[in-house]
C-alpha cells in the first residue's frame, strides 16, 4: 500500500462531502461545516492548509433523517451507532470504502476496516441558561471521556512509545473491565435530553472537547448559505461569525507556525492498490 499525502486525503475527503451534499440537498436536510472546515471554509476559501479531515454539523432533527436513510451514488458508507453497536462513536462517519485505508490503530472507533472519512455531528437542544448548561456539560463530560478511555483502550500496548505511555495504555485496559460500550448508548440518549424544537440554543454534545464554548445562540443557524470550498460550494451557517467567535475567538488569525499541525496525525493512511 501507498502512503497518501495530505493533498490526497483532502481530494477524498471532498468527494464523499460533495456526496453528502448532493443527498442533503436532495432531501431537504439541513447541514453546515463546522469547526476546522467552517473556519477553512471563510478563511482560506477551502481546508486549512494543513488540516486533512471535514466536519459536518447537523441539527439532530436532520440528523436522524439523514442516519436513518443516507444512500451513497459513489459506494461511500455511513457509521453510526444508531445503526450499528460495533461502532464506538456518538456521532457519524461517512467512510470510502474501496480505494483507501486507515490505520487509527491509537483509536479504533469500529470493527471495521475502512479508508478516509469525514465526520457528522448532531446539534442538540441546549438549556436557555447558561450556568445550568454548564453543569449539564460539565456531568456529561464524565460520560464522553469514559466513551473515549474506552476506545483508546482498544488499541494494543505495543503501538504506544515509550514506558510511560504503554503503563497508562495498561491502565486503560484494566478500566475498561468495567465500562461496557452501552457507555456510548449513554451518552447518545444524554445529548438528546432536550426537543429541539423546543429550545432557543443549541450545541455539539456528540463532542465535547471545546466544551461550553459548543453553545450557541440556534438563530445562528436559521439560514445557511452557499460558500466556495476548494473548487466546489457548500453550504455554512448564516451567522458563522457569531458562532465562530464565541468557539475560537479571532479565528481569522493564523495560528502560530509551530502550532500549524494536523490534529490527527496519528492515524495513517494509504491507497490500497
Amino acid at each position: 500500500m501507498r502512503e497518501m499525502s495530505t493533498s490526497d486525503i483532502q481530494q477524498v475527503a471532498l468527494s464523499i462531502l460533495r456526496d453528502v451534499h448532493d443527498f442533503c440537498v436532495e432531501n431537504d436536510i439541513k447541514y453546515t461545516l463546522q469547526g476546522g472546515s467552517l473556519i477553512g471554509a471563510i478563511r482560506h476559501k477551502g481546508f486549512i492548509p494543513w488540516d486533512d479531515d471535514i466536519d459536518v454539523a447537523m441539527p439532530r432533527p436532520d440528523y436522524d433523517r439523514f442516519v436513518a436513510g443516507y444512500k451513497s451514488k459513489h459506494g461511500f458508507k455511513l457509521f453510526c451507532r444508531e445503526n450499528d453497536k460495533n461502532v464506538y462513536l456518538s456521532f457519524a462517519r461517512v467512510c470510502e470504502m474501496e480505494k483507501t485505508y486507515v490505520s487509527d490503530s491509537f483509536s479504533p472507533w469500529s470493527e471495521y476496516k475502512t479508508g478516509v472519512w469525514i465526520d457528522i455531528f448532531p446539534l442538540d437542544g441546549a438549556e436557555d441558561d447558561l450556568q445550568e448548561c454548564k453543569r449539564r456539560v460539565n456531568n456529561m463530560k464524565k460520560v464522553w471521556l469514559l466513551g473515549t478511555m474506552l476506545r483508546h483502550s482498544r488499541a494494543t500496548i505495543a503501538i504506544q512509545s515509550g514506558l510511560k505511555n504503554k503503563l497508562k495504555q495498561i491502565g486503560r485496559k484494566f478500566l475498561s473491565l468495567f465500562v461496557s460500550s452501552s457507555i456510548y448508548d449513554k451518552h447518545i440518549s444524554m445529548c438528546r435530553n432536550l426537543d429541539w424544537n423546543r429550545q432557543n440554543y443549541y450545541s455539539n454534545f456528540a463532542f465535547l472537547g471545546y466544551g461550553i464554548r459548543e453553545r450557541h445562540s440556534k438563530h445562528v443557524l436559521d439560514e445557511v448559505v452557499l460558500v466556495p470550498f476548494e473548487d466546489d460550494k457548500f453550504f455554512i451557517m448564516g451567522g458563522y461569525d457569531e458562532a465562530l467567535k464565541e468557539k475560537y475567538g479571532n479565528y481569522m488569525e493564523l495560528p502560530p507556525v509551530e502550532k500549524r499541525q494536523c490534529g490527527h496525525s496519528f492515524n495513517k493512511y494509504y491507497w490500497t492498490d
